[in-house]
Parts: C-alpha cells; sequence; structure tokens
C-alpha cells in the first residue's frame, strides 16, 4: 500500500481523508445533540431579555453596571425558579452531551473496523461492529479511570509542590512557572494514557479480543515497546488541535459582539477541528498497528513463504536412463582337429 511509504502523521491523515464521511457523520450527530441542548435555553433567554437596554449596551462591550443589571433582569423574569432553571439548563446541556459521549463509545467500534479495512462499510456491517465492540470499550472505559485518576493525584502533588514553592521563594514567577510545569506534566501523562487505551481499542478489533484485561496488558507492552514512536505521534496532532484553538481563539476575540453568524461558523470550525484531530488519532493508530503490530490469522489469508536470503537453491536434475546395449556376441572357436 501507499501508505507504507509515509510518515505514520501522514498516513493517519490520509486514512482520514480516504474515509471522512465518518468525521462528517460524528460532526453532524455533535451539531444536532449540541442544538438540542442549547436553543431551548437560548430561546428562553431573548424571550426574557428581548430589547433589554442592558443587552443592547453589552453588545457594544463589557459594561459592569449593564451587567449587573442583566443579572437582576433574569432575577425578575424567573423569579424564585431562576436557581430551579438554571440548574434544569445545566442539567439539559449535560444531558445532550452525555449522549453524544455514549454515541462516540458506540460507534467506535465501528470507525476502527472502517479505518482498518479502509473501505467503506454498510450500515449494517458498521453497526455490527458498534454492537460487537460496545461492552467490551464499555469496560476499557471504567478501566481508564484508574490510570486517569492516578494522573490527577500526580498532578494534585505537583500543584501543591509549586504553591510551596511559590510561598518559600523570593521572586513571585517562581510559583507560576511551576504551577505551568505541572500542568504540562499532568497533560503529558494524560496523552500517554489515551495513547495505551487507544491502542487497546485498535488491537481489540484488529485481534477480536474479548478479554479485556489481556487486551490491556498486552497493548501496555505494545505501548512501551515502542513509547518514543507512538508519544511522538499523537504528540504532533494534539499540537495541531491546540494550534488551530488558539488561531480561532484570536479571531474570535477580534469579532464584534455583533457578528453572530461570524461566530457561529467559527465555533463550529472550532469543533470540527478537534474531532478531526481525534479521528486523526485514532486513523494514525490504526495505520501503526497494520504495519508493525498486526497478526493475522494463518488460516485466514493465503500466503507463501518466501525464501530465506543467502540460501542456494540446488535443482535435482532427472537422471539419464542408460541405453539398452545387447551383449556383443562371443567369438566363434575352431573345430577341433582342424
Amino acid at each position: 500500500m501507499a501508505d507504507n511509504e509515509r510518515g505514520l502523521v501522514s498516513a493517519g491523515f490520509s486514512l482520514l481523508w480516504r474515509r471522512q464521511e465518518v468525521l462528517w457523520w460524528v460532526f453532524a450527530v455533535n451539531f444536532i445533540c449540541g442544538a438540542l441542548g442549547t436553543v431551548p435555553a437560548a430561546l428562553t433567554m431573548n424571550r426574557a431579555l428581548h430589547h433589554s437596554l442592558a443587552g443592547e449596551r453589552l453588545t457594544k462591550g463589557f459594561d459592569l453596571g449593564m451587567s449587573l443589571e442583566l443579572v437582576e433582569r433574569i432575577r425578575l423574569a424567573f423569579g424564585s425558579r431562576t436557581g430551579s432553571y438554571l440548574s434544569l439548563m445545566r442539567s439539559t446541556t449535560g444531558s445532550y452531551a452525555f449522549l453524544f459521549l455514549l454515541f462516540m463509545l458506540f460507534v467506535s467500534g465501528g470507525i476502527l473496523e472502517t479505518y482498518r479495512q479502509d473501505s467503506k462499510l454498510t450500515a449494517g456491517d458498521f453497526f455490527a461492529a458498534s454492537g460487537a465492540f460496545f461492552w467490551r470499550f464499555v469496560r476499557l472505559m471504567l478501566l481508564s479511570i484508574i490510570p486517569f485518576v492516578v494522573a490527577g493525584a500526580i498532578y494534585q502533588g505537583l500543584d501543591k509542590l509549586s504553591d510551596y514553592l511559590g510561598d518559600k521563594a523570593i521572586a513571585g514567577q517562581v510559583g507560576i512557572f511551576s504551577g505551568w510545569a505541572a500542568l504540562v506534566v499532568f497533560l503529558l501523562l494524560a496523552l500517554a494514557v489515551r495513547l495505551w487505551f487507544d491502542l487497546a481499542q485498535v488491537r481489540a478489533v484488529a485481534q477480536n479480543e474479548r478479554g479485556m484485561w489481556r487486551n490491556l496488558w498486552e497493548s501496555y507492552g505494545v505501548t512501551r515497546r515502542n513509547l518514543g514512536t507512538l508519544f511522538w505521534m499523537y504528540f504532533r496532532i494534539s499540537l495541531v488541535a491546540v494550534i488551530a484553538l488558539l488561531i480561532a481563539f484570536l479571531i474570535w476575540t477580534k469579532l464584534p459582539p455583533t457578528a453572530t453568524p461570524a461566530t457561529f461558523i467559527l465555533l463550529e470550525f472550532i469543533i470540527l477541528s478537534q474531532l478531526a484531530a481525534r479521528l486523526w488519532q485514532l486513523a494514525s493508530a490504526t495505520a501503526w498497528y497494520k504495519r508493525y503490530a498486526e497478526v493475522v490469522p494463518a488460516d485466514s489469508v493465503a500466503y507463501t513463504t518466501p525464501e530465506p536470503e543467502g540460501v542456494i537453491e540446488v535443482v535435482e536434475t532427472p537422471a539419464i536412463p542408460e541405453p539398452n546395449l545387447s551383449p556383443l556376441p562371443e567369438p566363434e572357436t575352431p573345430p577341433t582337429g582342424a
């Protein structure tokens, strides 16, 4: 395949591009969940704040007095129901966010199978693969909580250490820089854990593995032996996602508050770029596994064993049959007494 001649990051991007229907489908589901979670709250807030002088002033810039008046207007609009209403909005948005997370967990098997075969699956095959690996991936997700908690505990310890250093140090920047360093360590640890469990998902699909404990342990060994290559691959993709996020944020800060369509498009671009980066990581992990680690059962493919190098093949020539020669006649002896 052409991907064997490319780097892992470019091979993963090429696979993502060839199977881009997966990305657009995931983005469409995310858009629907986001709309269902935010539009009702936005319409209600619009009815409460429509033609508000405070809202009009805030479209031209931040104003503390108008912000306080806006909060007071919301309280008067909803009365004693303000707290319960805000809690309802948060729960509604969180419910749709959890629904999208559950959706991604369900279709992960179909996505990885699409990347593994590098072909467009039918709807039946896609959802069959999704359903076959759903509960296995649920177990993997629950198991991933343990290393993520460990990474969080390490971050908490480093953060307390940075506070201690900041209190003891004369320069005030010591605590700030040490806090940033603790955050960087946590993000790198979280990325390594994410890589480990992504490779476990890829291996489960490639080998049709059912035991997730065994699969997780085998994936840990593969990840540990190839940590440099795999981590550098994931780090570059994550760096691209962070750069795209920062550029979009800088553009957003330059947009006027009244540029609602441009802001909407920019926010959707941010979501699309982050989803693309996530699927890019999965595609790159699949490309790496297919290239270096996948073991295909011998009875599933027809293959020939290559001749070992440096061995001279000896060709046995057929034996030449000896000619069938009749014996020579014996010479006649003269008669006795001649």
